[in-house]
Parts: C-alpha cells; structure tokens; sequence
C-alpha cells in the first residue's frame, strides 16, 4: 500500500513539475481609467497591465466618473470653478499646449507623440503624463492613449 501511494504522489508532482507555469491575472486592461480609491486622483492601467497614479486631483476637486465621446472615464471636479486667464499660444507648434485655455473639460488629447493632456475643471490644459520608454501617444476610439512603439 505504501509502495502504490508513493507512486501516485510521484505521479502528481512529476506532472505538476512538468505543466506549463500560469500566468498571473492582469490587473486591469492596457489602457483603461479609474479614479483611485478614494477618489482624490486618476490612475491608468500601464503596458504591464498595472495600476498607475496619472496625478491627483488638484485642491478643491475629487475624482468622478463622467461621459466622454460615449464611453465613462475619471475626471477631476468641482462644484464652483473659478476661471484662470488664458495663456498665450506658443509661436510655431501646432495644436495646444498645457496651461493655454480649452473648451471641453474632461477631455483627454494626446500632447506632441509622447504625452498626453486634459482639459482641467477650470477650462486649462493640464499635462497628464508622458508616455512610457517604447510608447507613443495615439487615438484609439477617438481618445489618445499610450501604445507601443512597433
């Protein structure tokens, strides 16, 4: 009886040594938003599907989910908004950069290949974040998410 115990036992680990390692569960979905718990901040899901802290909401903000070109995303808001001045476009780069004025709150672009931008709560750009090493910034679905360089 012992002689066929010690045979199933080798059995089962000499298949266990020999099945292929799993791969653990992904955090998340390359690419996605979430407001951090608590919502005080955004966070996106990096290239190794792992959450990361996009930036915190400024002073005076929480993070909410909002509608945004038909999908839901976080978005740092408030219930009085006070108006900055508009800054003056920079000479020779197209399109906007961050700290001129924008007309959409909560809308995400990307900023140059490697970055992206948010139109703040106060109708500013803010600058998100840069894109990892081997990534660049492009529009999937009509928002702008960092995608890996081929």
């Amino acid at each position: 009886m012992k002689t066929l115990s010690f045979l199933s036992l080798t059995t089962t680990a000499l298949a266990a040594a020999l099945s292929p390692p799993v791969a653990p569960p992904a955090d998340c979905k390359f690419g996605t938003y979430r407001c951090t718990t608590p919502n005080t901040g955004i966070e996106i899901c990096n290239v190794l599907n792992k959450w990361e802290l996009v930036g915190p909401c400024p002073s005076g903000t929480a993070c909410e989910n909002l509608a945004q070109n038909g999908f839901t995303l976080p978005f740092c808001t408030s219930s009085a908004t006070t108006k900055q001045p508009a800054v003056a476009p920079r000479n020779g780069r197209p399109g906007q950069s961050p700290g001129e004025r924008c007309t959409e709150p909560g809308r995400y672009d990307c900023f140059g290949p490697y970055a992206v931008q948010v139109c703040n709560v106060q109708g500013v750009l803010e600058f998100v974040g840069s894109c990892p090493q081997k990534s660049h910034c492009e529009y999937l679905g009509g928002l702008p998410f960092c995608v890996e360089s081929v």
